[in-house]
């Protein structure tokens, strides 16, 4: 084990977990994907195991078992694995049975009604998008009116045909007989890890028994932490230190901090874990009953997932204070990107720049205003994306338990308004930034350039993706470059003193027409997407020096 050399006990037990932590990570696969389809869900794991064969290489590496005592515990394992399996399999047997009793038969008259109503909303779907392609054209906004009524009307009887399955006393039995086999199964998956635990145990020696509970946490958190939901909750600290590589001296220097996030995460995924076992009856008794009593199991369940992330956001600031400025920067930025995927990740509109950048016909001065708007970009999305944070953290598992709770009242029969959702608000915020800047960039090449570039395409609205092209776009379609790929046009309005090249304070100018959101000669500017929060300036050359800001380094390339 890497840290062996050092007498102090707590580097001893450090070293246990990092070798633990290297042996899975060396591993294709991990074992964090098992048990995670909709069975597994609606089971709250009951159908995963907590041990698995392939674990005994993990206690014989860690443990330094003997001969005689690795024969013991792949024994052990076997018996577990074997009692487990068939005890698993009995239960997903009896699960299906009452998932398929909740379906009902194919020929009663309810499911063959539901059936007729789906095939005539499809029918009237496809008539919506005629009368769409013929907008204008007589008739047809009397035509549209008519069909949308009908689809309400469609509607309504099927939500009405839903809450009568729902109610109905073949579907209250199965759901019921449901919940009975998922804590029937969680009960016994809780006892049958106590006793594997307790035989295992039982043939170590007292060294031996030192390394067990460090083992323990890593196999717990292995288990636990792929199951979060939230953003951030996800992310192994342990495991992303270990892949920095970092000398055994800094790795000492960080001992403190792993150990702390060890034992607390631990502690909190368990506490997650045991609270979900306990009440998922309750839980689907609510779904059946379609009252609000599992409304308090579900935020209490959201308040421990967010502790989870709190606790590895938390570690990830001590760590990068605890190593030099630089390496610190650098580990909290790629902790983000780990933890948050969604919020900091490298752009498509960063991706154009970069590859403006790398154009190889691209004037001086030209590429001078590509930098700049570079630098900016960084600058509005560094803001941006501490706003969808921000949003996250807050309002993740409210949404979350929004989205459960809109499920259960379309499964009665009901309906519910999608709130206003901030995170997505906060996204779409972003969005504006990026696609302005992106027709900023439009406005500085030529046509070849940015077919070279793949077309720079604005993006879809999320409600128009997928619908094609419907004629209303004007002649949009036929923009070219800002300038029209026309230096001449650039030299006129910012070559004030007429000599063909752009002075120190002509390039000024030009920095500050695009910071301000500028257009090309003739339209005048536009401070659209944030590039003026607030009257502030933007300043420039340090979007990336914060470790955790989101931005890709210190200022952006340098022109050619």
């Amino acid at each position: 084990m890497r840290f062996l050399k050092f007498s102090l006990k707590t580097i001893v037990l450090s070293a246990a977990i990092f070798s633990c932590t290297s042996t899975l990570f060396a591993q294709p696969g991990g074992r964090g994907g098992r048990g995670g389809g909709m069975m597994s869900r609606i089971t709250a794991g009951g159908i995963s195991p907590d041990y698995m064969l392939r674990d005994l290489q993990h206690f014989n590496e860690t443990l330094t078992l003997d001969d005689e005592q690795t024969m013991i515990v792949e024994q052990i394992l076997r018996d577990y694995d074997e009692s487990f399996r068939e005890a698993s399999e009995a239960s997903q047997e009896g699960m299906r049975n009452s998932f398929s009793n909740m379906r009902g038969n194919e020929e009663s008259p309810a499911r063959q009604e539901s059936q007729q109503l789906r095939e005539r909303m499809r029918e009237i779907r496809e008539k919506m998008d005629s009368t769409r392609q013929l907008q204008g054209e007589d008739g047809m906004q009397e035509l549209q009116d008519r069909l949308n009524t009908e689809m309400d009307e469609i509607r309504q009887q099927m939500n009405d045909a839903r809450a009568a399955q729902w109610e109905s006393p073949e579907r209250q039995a199965a759901m019921e007989e449901l919940a009975l086999y998922v804590t029937d199964q969680l009960r016994l998956k809780r006892q049958m890890r106590i006793e594997f635990e307790t035989d295992l145990v039982a043939v170590l020696t007292e060294e031996q028994l030192l390394l067990w509970p460090p083992l323990q946490r890593m196999l717990i958190r292995d288990r636990l932490l792929p199951k979060g939901r939230l953003s951030g909750e996800t992310l192994d600290v342990m495991s992303l230190v270990e892949q920095q590589e970092f000398d055994d001296a800094t790795l000492t220097e960080l001992i403190p901090a792993i150990n702390d996030w060890d034992v607390t995460v631990t502690a909190a995924l368990q506490s997650r874990d045991d609270h979900l076992v306990e009440n998922q009856g309750s839980l689907m008794s609510s779904f059946r009953t379609n009252d609000n009593s599992g409304d308090s199991v579900m935020k209490e369940q959201a308040r421990l997932a967010e502790t989870v992330r709190q606790i590895n956001d938390d570690a990830v600031e001590q760590i990068a204070m605890a190593l030099p400025s630089e390496e610190g920067s650098a580990f909290a930025h790629l902790a983000r990107e780990r933890a948050y995927p969604r919020i900091f990740r490298t752009t498509r509109v960063e991706r154009a720049y970069l590859g403006a950048m790398e154009l190889e016909d691209v004037d001086p001065d030209i590429l001078i205003s590509v930098v700049e708007l570079y630098d900016a970009l960084l600058t509005d999305l560094q803001y941006a994306n501490e706003q969808i944070l921000s949003a996250t953290k807050r309002w993740e598992s409210q949404e979350e338990l929004d989205r459960m709770n809109r499920f259960r009242s379309r499964m009665s029969g009901g309906q519910s308004e999608r709130a206003e959702s901030p995170i997505r608000k906060a996204e779409e915020n972003r969005a504006t930034v990026e696609e302005n800047s992106l027709e900023q960039l439009r406005l500085l090449l030529t046509e070849a350039q940015i077919e070279a570039l793949g077309g720079l395409k604005k993006r879809e609205p999320r409600e128009n993706r997928g619908r094609g092209d419907r004629g209303d776009r004007g002649d949009r379609g036929d923009r070219r470059g800002g300038f029209d790929g026309d230096r001449e046009a650039f030299m006129q309005q910012f070559d004030k003193n007429g000599d063909g090249e752009i002075s120190d304070s002509e390039r000024e100018a030009i920095r500050e027409h695009f910071r301000n959101g500028g257009g090309p000669p003739g339209r005048g500017g536009n401070n659209t997407g944030g590039n003026n929060r607030g009257g502030g300036n933007r300043g420039s050359g340090n979007a990336g020096s914060g470790g955790g800001s989101g931005a890709r380094g210190g200022g952006g390339p340098q022109p050619r």
